[in-house]
């Protein structure tokens, strides 16, 4: 279906029931991602990945709504969305999700246009719940940073209402300056002491330490051994790992490098000491930005004291600085060797709305209480405390849970 109306400011709003990677201005759409300044979600290539994978697949009733604004011939707005079905027990709700992203991907940046965030989000929010009968919009997660969050908080009361303002974690940011040695002199003493440190225990006997990226050819391989490693990293400390977790994280994160490497959007780290593999890191890259999420190092006695995960972060900033990016997003959640080492501990938001219609505020309020019960007993209580207590092997995350992270 496309649909093309107009609001007040004369921005022409069209929305295509196709995914970004599908539609005929892809060149165009991922050309307007690029100069906004957004994230690397929003291009076609990481869409398709996503569709591919959390699309139909994961889930019968999610479908792709992507909506493209214009002022005349100018884009100033592309949105991807994720609608789909959920049930508060009962009660079947209409939700709307940015596609391409989930729990684990801080949003920074949407990609709008400067000048008309309020006209653009105004015009999608109202589009989704009155022309598509969403109960339920999901922006989640929004980093504190992100330009747009206020312009989202404005919006209550005009039509729509924020049921969901809250943060209950943060993602960590480093901000890198231009020079290797300004970020070495940025680090207490102790801090470089400790890399000097864990450098020599690395190498004792005189080893080399080197890094390896990826190319397009290689990028198979290497994600083979990232899975591997990353596995035995978690099984050692008694738990499944991202892989294990995420039932479909491998075939997505592989399908990201074959769809982003050629294009110098993605590449994968690898530190060794000779012809031991040390380290692994996933990159994504877009406009000097850089997204750091999963890691894997090696989990052999001999390793226990050498800080592998600091050695590879200071070794891998040097390199991307080199690169000229400027910021590194390293993930959701609170890790000290990232905080000590120039991270910033940034707050994430889950910002949920719902039209300001009686029915459709009982039945979004009905699904976060709902969506709230399952995070609670399943995943808190279940999945954090009583299984591992039990010894039940690790196992795959619900499907139904993944879905109900609103």
């Amino acid at each position: 279906m496309r649909d093309a109306i107009s609001n007040n400011a004369d921005i022409e709003l069209e929305c295509v029931e196709k995914p970004a990677h599908k539609l005929s201005i892809q060149a165009s759409w991922d050309s307007f991602v690029s100069t906004s300044g957004a994230e690397i979600y929003f291009l076609s290539d990481w869409q398709s990945a996503w569709w591919d994978h959390y699309g139909k697949t994961f889930a019968a009733s999610r479908h792709p709504v992507s909506y493209i604004l214009r002022n005349g011939s100018e884009i100033v707005g592309v949105l991807p969305f994720c609608v789909e079905t959920l049930w508060a027990g009962p009660i079947p709700v209409r939700v709307a999700r940015l596609a391409g992203v989930d729990p684990n991907f801080a949003v920074m940046e949407l990609p709008i246009a400067a000048g008309y965030e309020n006209t653009v989000l105004g015009a999608v929010i109202e589009h989704l719940t009155d022309h598509l009968k969403c109960s339920v919009v999901s922006l989640s997660p929004l980093s504190e940073r992100a330009g747009q969050l206020e312009n989202l908080r404005a919006l209550n009361g005009r039509g729509l209402s924020v049921l969901r303002d809250i943060s209950t974690r943060g993602h960590t940011l480093m901000t890198l300056p231009d020079t290797f040695d300004a970020f070495m002199a940025s680090l207490s003493k102790s801090r470089r002491r400790e890399v000097r440190r864990d450098i020599k225990r690395l190498t004792p006997a005189g080893e080399v330490l080197r890094t390896v990226s990826s190319t397009p050819e290689t990028v198979d391989a290497m994600m083979d051994r990232f899975i591997a490693l990353h596995t035995r990293q978690w099984e050692a400390a008694g738990k499944g790992g991202h892989f294990s977790d995420w039932p479909v994280a491998a075939a997505f994160y592989r399908s990201l490098m074959q769809g982003l490497s050629p294009k110098g959007h993605a590449a994968i780290d690898e530190q060794w000491r000779d012809e031991t593999l040390l380290s692994s890191q996933l990159r994504y890259i877009l406009n000097g930005k850089v997204l750091w999420w999963l890691n894997a190092r090696e989990v052999d006695a001999e390793f226990a004291k050498a800080g592998l995960g600091r050695v590879g972060l200071v070794t891998r900033v040097e390199e991307l600085i080199d690169q000229d990016a400027h910021l590194i997003e390293a993930g959701a959640g609170e890790y000290e060797y990232k905080l000590s080492y120039g991270g910033d501990l940034v707050p994430l938001y889950n910002i949920v709305l719902a039209p300001d219609r009686a029915s459709a505020r009982l039945r979004a309020r009905a699904l976060l209480l709902w969506a709230d019960a399952l995070h609670f007993f399943y995943y808190r209580v279940w999945f954090l405390k009583v299984r591992p207590r039990l010894g039940i092997r690790p196992n795959s995350l619900w499907s139904s849970w993944i879905r109900m992270q609103l």
